[in-house]
């Protein structure tokens, strides 16, 4: 797009400025749907224009197109105090510090380095104070800053802010750093655009912004779609669709407990979109320069005028009948099918788990899927099968991404996956059941990766769920609850649950067994040196050597008691279902073997809990031959593609 008038770019807004929050709205309430949005939306605009094959210097930005961001509202003076736009402003201020870091870190040539500090804070005699200044974020911007890890925050507003960065470093794409890095930040703090409206008081701030959110508000995408589809159903049945519409969003809207502070879409857009693209985008957007938006695009939050030029051709509707079933049957089955991915997805529910942990790792993509899946008239049972087979499968692939060190989110893997959500879309449950095993077998890694797997800047933000799931699954074995909930909420009250290095931090007592200082620091962060400990005892263990700490485990979960020789007395449950099968022992003295045994044991439980044949015996099973002919069909069908392709059959 061609530049607004009056409007200002990221730099302009944010350099050598100050601004300051009000006490009544400084909650920061963007959530990771926002984040990865945002970057999505910043990842497709660049690339419109980044030829990566294709490029010289930065320079070469300056004729970029710009991406218009919306306005902020404020009020004038030296200090401008933001009556609406904190949420936005704060959620880029968090990613230029996310790319100030990775460009020190990866940018070897100096001279590509875009300076960005002044867009994040000023000095003035010696004191940095930064351009959003609110007083209790200081500490956490300074933190994250420093990338200084061992920072705990003190109030929720900025447990948000370090889970959102957190979300920022998960999925910033890795198509837009190494080469690219430079010429993206050029073009972020360049090309992105906010109209900033000054008033000379906050009254009149105020009134602006009621004006705007209060007055004249426009239809939303999916307020304009139920007025076209009410439109094309026969007139006697209007007032039947209308209400249905309404009590299925009614029960979306009703189920949302997460606050919209600062969100585009609201939860009625958000779930068509997420309907309409698991059950008719067949096109997704090539990442080529000026590569067009197709379906999946289009379905987004401007997902009416998709729907308007596609209703007869793509989803069927040609007679008042079709859209009447399309509210009546579809959508209530969908929204059904919605409903329930949110209840397990928030509660642990026995049959659903991998539903539970897949959120808990924020895999929303399983809805989408699990949307696709299910056909209009499925009965229950085939429901129940269908959203069990498609949590396991991406509990499977996510989980072995991530031992291998792979982001498992949707935009990095958005084109597998597109393609794996075609091929089930309305599928019976051994279609859907073989296309799933047959994506994990051509994943090309498994969770033999956990051997290597340890605790890093990637990491950190999945090792407490991985290891809460081994914890978890012994307990189960053993006949006892998982605990799992309680592993994993780190803003329950009480004494949450911390990572323990097993093998202290003490280099000059266990130097002999190792290299050098940098061998002991990356093997002591190996998996097998970890286990899950309440914060308390994680903290006042730090100090001890294994020979003292290991006393103490024997009070502790079975992971940690596993360690101690009182474990395997007179605990019958223990040696029958876990030592005998996954050779567990007490281990009086810890060294590096001790390390690599422990991380052998954990692999063995990794090959029995992410295990593809689960789907298979859900599925209902089929035989060897069956499904290396279904593997050959769809190689057959692809080979097939990409020739018509080449030869220019097909665009």
């Amino acid at each position: 797009m061609e530049k607004i008038d009056k409007t200002d770019t990221l730099r302009t807004i944010l350099s050598g400025r100050k601004y300051t929050i009000d006490y009544f709205q400084r909650e920061y309430r963007w959530g990771r749907k926002q984040i990865e949005q945002m970057l999505a939306d910043f990842q497709n605009t660049f690339e419109e224009f980044y030829k990566p094959d294709d490029h010289d210097t930065p320079e070469e930005v300056m004729d970029y197109g710009f991406y218009y961001m919306g306005c902020i509202i404020c009020t004038g003076g030296s200090i401008k105090k933001l009556i609406d736009g904190q949420q936005r402003l704060t959620s880029l201020t968090l990613l230029i510090i996310y790319l100030n870091n990775l460009q020190k870190e990866t940018v070897e040539d100096e001279d590509l380095i875009v300076p960005l500090d002044d867009m994040i804070f000023s000095k003035a005699f010696g004191k940095k104070s930064f351009n959003i200044d609110v007083e209790d974020r200081k500490p956490c911007m300074q933190a994250l800053l420093q990338k200084d890890q061992t920072y705990l925050p003190m109030s929720e507003s900025v447990r948000n802010m370090l889970d959102r960065y957190q979300d920022i470093e998960d999925l910033f794409p890795d198509e837009l750093k190494g080469e690219a890095l430079p010429y993206f930040i050029n073009w972020l703090i360049e090309k992105v655009l906010l109209l900033e409206i000054d008033t000379p008081s906050e009254d009149e701030a105020h009134t602006i912004f009621l004006t705007m959110n209060d007055r004249g508000l426009s239809l939303n995408s999916a307020e304009m779609m139920k007025a076209f589809v009410i439109q094309h159903v026969a007139e006697d049945d209007r007032i039947k669709v209308n209400q249905e519409w309404q009590s299925n969003i009614s029960r979306i809207k009703n189920a949302s407990s997460y606050d919209t502070s600062g969100m585009v879409n609201t939860q009625d857009v958000e779930f068509v979109s997420i309907w309409l693209r698991a059950k008719y985008a067949n096109r997704m957007r090539d990442t080529k320069r000026g590569a067009k938006d197709e379906d999946y695009e289009l379905l987004g939050d401007k997902f009416h005028a998709w729907v308007s030029n596609n209703a007869r051709t793509t989803m069927g509707l040609a007679k008042p009948n079709d859209y009447k079933n399309f509210v009546l049957t579809e959508m209530t089955r969908v929204t059904d099918v919605y409903l329930r991915m949110m209840d397990y997805g928030s509660k642990f529910t026995t049959g659903y788990e991998e539903v539970f942990y897949n959120a808990n790792r924020d895999l929303t993509y399983q809805t989408m899927l699990a949307i696709a899946a299910i056909k209009n008239d499925d009965t229950d049972d085939i429901i129940q099968k269908k959203i069990r087979m498609t949590a396991q499968f991406v509990d499977d692939f996510a989980t072995i991404r991530i031992l291998n060190f792979k982001k498992a989110n949707w935009n990095t893997n958005k084109y597998q996956l597109f393609h794996v959500m075609q091929d089930i879309r309305n599928a019976d449950c051994k279609t859907i059941g073989m296309v799933y095993v047959r994506a994990l077998r051509r994943m090309g890694m498994s969770v033999e990766g956990i051997t290597r797997f340890g605790l890093n800047q990637f990491s950190k933000r999945y090792m407490l769920h991985i290891l809460a799931r081994f914890t978890s699954y012994v307990n189960v074995l053993m006949g006892n609850p998982s605990h799992f909930e309680e592993y994993v909420d780190r803003k329950r009250q009480g004494n949450t649950y911390d990572i323990e290095h097993i093998l202290p931090d003490k280099y000059e007592d266990y130097k002999d067994g190792f290299a050098d200082l940098e061998d002991f620091e990356s093997t002591r962060n190996l998996i097998g040196n970890l286990i899950l400990l309440t914060r308390d005892k994680n903290r006042s263990y730090q100090a001890m050597k294994y020979s003292e700490k290991v006393q103490k485990y024997a009070g502790d979960n079975i992971l940690a008691q596993a360690l101690s020789s009182t474990a395997y007395s007179k605990n019958p449950s223990f040696l029958s279902t876990v030592v005998a099968k996954y050779g567990f022992r007490d281990i009086p003295d810890f060294d590096r073997q001790s390390i690599v045994d422990r991380a052998e044991i954990y692999l063995k439980m990794a090959s029995d809990i992410w295990n593809p044949n689960d789907i298979k015996n859900i599925a209902g099973g089929w035989d060897d031959d069956e499904e290396k002919a279904f593997s050959k069909t769809k190689k057959d069908a692809n080979s097939r593609l990409a020739t018509r392709k080449e030869v220019g059959l097909m665009p």
